[in-house]
Formats: C-alpha cells, sequence, structure tokens
C-alpha cells in the first residue's frame, strides 16, 4: 500500500529546501567583496554602468555608491563615514579631506564635464543666454559650498567680462535666482518640471535621460566656459585598498572613459595639480 504524505510533512520539507537554498545563497554572498564609493551627484547615469561594467569583470566585487552633492559627501566623511572611495566634482572638497588626512595622496583627475544652461521649453519660442538677466526670469543654480554653485558663479562672471552682454549680467542673472540648490541634479530636475525658466547645470545632467526630454539646452561660447576637473582618491580607512585602486584604474582605461564619454563627459584632463594648491576652477577649453 503507498505511503500517503501529510501536507505537514510537505510543508516542512518546502522550508528545509527553502532554508538550504537561502543559507547557500547567503553563503555566497559572503564571498563578495564589497566595494564603496561616495560620487558626485552628476556621476549617477555613468557611475551606474560604470559599476556594472566593473562588476562584470570582477565577478566577486559588488560594488556599492552612494550619490550625493561633494560638499556633503565630504562632510559625512568628515564625520566618519565609511567608505572606499571618494569621487569629488572638484579638487576643493578632495584638498579639504587631503588636508585632514582621510585620503591618501594618490589623488587623480579622471575625467573632465562643462556647463550648460537648460531650459523650461514653455519659457521662451527661441531662448538665449541674455534671458537669464531679464526681469522676471526665474532662475536656478546650486548653492556656493556646491562644487557647480562655484562653477556656476565663475561663468556669470566670465559672461559679465564678454562684451556681448551687459556689464552686470551677473549681478542681474543673480537677482533672478529664486532658488539655490544643494545638488546639481535638483537644478536640473526641478527645471524639467517647470518650477523655474532656466538653470545652470553640467552637460552630463542635460543629457540625463531623466531630464534631457524635458528640457532645451543653451550651449555656452567655448573660451567663457568652466571645465570641471573630477577626482578621485581612496580613503585613508578602506579595507579595501587594492581593489579601490582597480576600480581607479579601470576609470582611467579605454573602457572607462568610452562609458564616461558616453553620458556627456570629457577626456581625462586638465592635468591632475599638487595636493594643496589644486585649482577647482579651470577657464578655456582643453
Amino acid at each position: 500500500m503507498p505511503k500517503i504524505i501529510s501536507i505537514e510533512l510537505l510543508a516542512a520539507a518546502f522550508a528545509l529546501i527553502l532554508t538550504l537554498a537561502c543559507s547557500t545563497s547567503a553563503a555566497s554572498d559572503t564571498h563578495q567583496a564589497e566595494l564603496v564609493v561616495f560620487a558626485a551627484s552628476s556621476l549617477t547615469d555613468a557611475f551606474r554602468d560604470v559599476a556594472a561594467e566593473f562588476e562584470a569583470e570582477n565577478p566577486d566585487v559588488r560594488v556599492v555608491v552612494n550619490y550625493d552633492g561633494s560638499q556633503r559627501l565630504r562632510t559625512q566623511l568628515e564625520h566618519g563615514a565609511k567608505a572606499d572611495l571618494f569621487a569629488s566634482a572638484d579638487w576643493q572638497q578632495m584638498d579639504v579631506l587631503l588636508g585632514a588626512g582621510l585620503v591618501n595622496n594618490q589623488a587623480v583627475n579622471f575625467t573632465a564635464n562643462h556647463l550648460v544652461v537648460v531650459v523650461y521649453p514653455a519659457f521662451k519660442q527661441n531662448p538665449t543666454l541674455a534671458d537669464l538677466a531679464a526681469p522676471g526670469t526665474k532662475v536656478l543654480i546650486a548653492q556656493a559650498t556646491v562644487p557647480v554653485g562655484v562653477y556656476s558663479r565663475t561663468l556669470l562672471a566670465n559672461l559679465q567680462a564678454d562684451s556681448a552682454f551687459s556689464p552686470d549680467y551677473a549681478d542681474q542673472v543673480l537677482a533672478n535666482v529664486v532658488s539655490e540648490e544643494t545638488s546639481v541634479r535638483s537644478v536640473a530636475q526641478k527645471v524639467a518640471l517647470g518650477e523655474a525658466d532656466a538653470g545652470i547645470v553640467y552637460q552630463t545632467d542635460a543629457m540625463s535621460p531623466n531630464i534631457s526630454q524635458d528640457v532645451r539646452v543653451l550651449t555656452i561660447p567655448e573660451p567663457l566656459n568652466v571645465i570641471a576637473a573630477y577626482p578621485i582618491a581612496i580613503l585613508q580607512d578602506s579595507t579595501q585598498h587594492d581593489l579601490a585602486q582597480r576600480f581607479i584604474e579601470y576609470l582611467l582605461s579605454d573602457n572607462g572613459q568610452q562609458v564616461l564619454q558616453k553620458y556627456g563627459f570629457g577626456k581625462n584632463e586638465p592635468p591632475a595639480p599638487l595636493p594643496g594648491n589644486a585649482p577647482s576652477v579651470s577657464v578655456g577649453s582643453r
């Protein structure tokens, strides 16, 4: 006579199988090294691909990226946040951590960016850079403590010094600023949502799939634009120094540079300045 297996026995067996599967999965996960990267918010789209490709080349590695404004990430690290790498949108934030002994002295540039103006499509039929200074225009920029905020103010000064713009152009644009944001992504997103008429952002943010279809882009004359240099360094408290160095080497490789350029970043220039003498702004084309 065939034996009848009770529902309770089947349930117990199924539960045991699930437990063993979860245990095997957990054991497998423990063999993965975790690399924690603090990265400027403007790197969000590009670093998703960079992390995926690095993991594909290193199956035993899991890359965890925390995105935010560079100045906020720097503050978190100063207050004890743990990470292996810091990728900043300027040298000013990196210099602070270098001075505090929180990153090693091998910080290097790995890419570059430049500025554009994004405009909400309903603002005006044929907008120009001059319209940013027109009375009533609602402008967004990043805070002065944010790398892109520093770059934006430098850009406005460059434009004001050019004969094509009014002698008080920068002052007029700043008078039209309705909000100063904590990250460049916030500037781009708010313009895309129509919360302002225009904003100064990186080219890479204007190219983001979540932004590009909802804004128009005004390019800036190359001699007046600002080149943003992006440095990266290993944190002194990192427990994954070798793995972190491999990640930097991947960023500097042809494959890594191609991923970055796909998202609008420039080549790995200008040259990395010496720690302690690092300019946060470079004007002109390279």
